[in-house]
């Protein structure tokens, strides 16, 4: 009983190694994965110059007033399109405009004032003539009415002084433009060179930009550039270079530059101050070996690539890689031109699967 038993289990067991041995056999002698492969080749590409800058309006003001007073009324909301000459915030005035009346009433004494002076003078130059007066008083009635002149004069200075300090009680929009900053609010107080209100001109922009001093030597006034925008799906406007401050003391060894846009007739672009803008300067061509991104094999703060061996199994590469270009990275080091890497395959790849190539590109 017992030797039938064993006898059956031996059988048993040698039906299933014979069993299971033949997927192995197949799988050794076959292809573990089916890929599609490519060749590292050198590519000439743009050797570009990069550097961040931001969008503000070409024409751009702070608008302050020349006196101190309360804030009494904001006309204007935060966006809002201006015409030139419109009032925009008023400072209560009240002190002025008595100071003004005072001021007239001073013109129109002074005025009455000369009136008799001149009559006076007319009537002694008379009686000059006919040598009833002598000349001691006929001078006399000149030096008041000098006298009277002056005081006239004065008066109407301060008058003109006063007017022009009312103006500033109102602050109109110097040009066509539209609101971008309040800095008060009604019942502030404002008080003279203090900003209260922003505007900016409408549909002039310039680029302002923070040079290296490694890369300031290489660019002058009137080279032209490209300016990307990433708000604007990456689009990329040509500019020229329009002024490089010289001095750098006040921006950590960063060259202040300003770059004028080309006309922005184009109405799908929708600019705002403060947008982000990468300013690209092309020095030339150099060559690069380009791979596409979607092949890099990344673990921690390794990258690599699956290549082709030799004996046509899958070897992960491990590379260094350094700037992108749309869609493909440039491989600094790890892989050279004419060495095949996998593109793509189907299932799941590993470091030695033996390769059967499906295509080459």
């Amino acid at each position: 009983m017992n030797t039938r038993y064993y006898l059956s289990v031996i059988i048993a067991l040698g039906f299933l190694v014979s069993c299971s041995s033949e997927p192995v056999k197949k799988k050794t002698e076959g292809f573990d994965l089916t890929v599609e492969v490519a060749k590292a080749k050198t590519i000439k590409q743009p050797e570009l110059l990069s550097f961040t800058g931001r969008l503000e309006a070409a024409t751009y003001s702070r608008l302050s007033t020349r006196i101190m007073g309360q804030v009494e009324k904001v006309y204007v909301k935060l966006g809002e399109q201006v015409k030139q000459g419109q009032l925009l915030l008023q400072i209560r005035n009240t002190d002025i405009l008595a100071k003004k009346k005072q001021a007239e009433a001073n013109v129109r004494v002074a005025e009455t004032l000369l009136a008799d002076a001149e009559k006076n003078l007319e009537r002694y130059q008379s009686l000059f003539d006919k040598k009833s007066a002598s000349k001691k008083e006929l001078e006399g009635m000149q030096i008041q009415k000098q006298v009277a002149e002056s005081k006239l004069q004065a008066t109407k200075g301060m008058l003109v002084e006063i007017e022009e300090t009312l103006k500033y009680a109102n602050v109109r929009a110097p040009y066509n433009g539209r609101v971008t900053k309040h800095f008060v609010k009604a019942g502030d107080l404002a008080s003279p060179g203090m900003p209260l209100i922003s505007i900016e001109k409408k549909g002039e922009y310039e680029v302002v930009a923070q040079v290296p001093e490694s890369e300031i030597s290489q660019l002058q006034v009137g080279d032209y550039v490209e300016v990307e925008l990433s708000a604007q799906d990456n689009r990329r406007i040509q500019a020229r270079v329009s002024e490089i401050n010289p001095s750098a003391l006040d921006s950590g060894n960063q060259y202040e530059m300003k770059l004028q846009l080309d006309d922005l007739k184009d109405t799908k672009f929708k600019l705002y101050s403060g947008m982000f803008a990468k300013v690209l300067i092309c020095m030339g061509e150099k060559d690069r070996i380009l791979i596409p991104k979607s092949v890099l094999i990344e673990r921690g703060q390794l990258v690599g690539v699956y290549t082709l061996s030799q004996s046509g199994t899958a070897l992960l590469r491990w590379i260094r890689v350094g700037k992108t270009y749309g869609s493909s990275i440039e491989v600094l080091s790890g892989l050279s031109s004419g060495e095949q890497y996998v593109v793509s395959y189907e299932g799941k790849i590993w470091d030695g699967a033996k390769l059967k190539v499906n295509n080459t590109k």
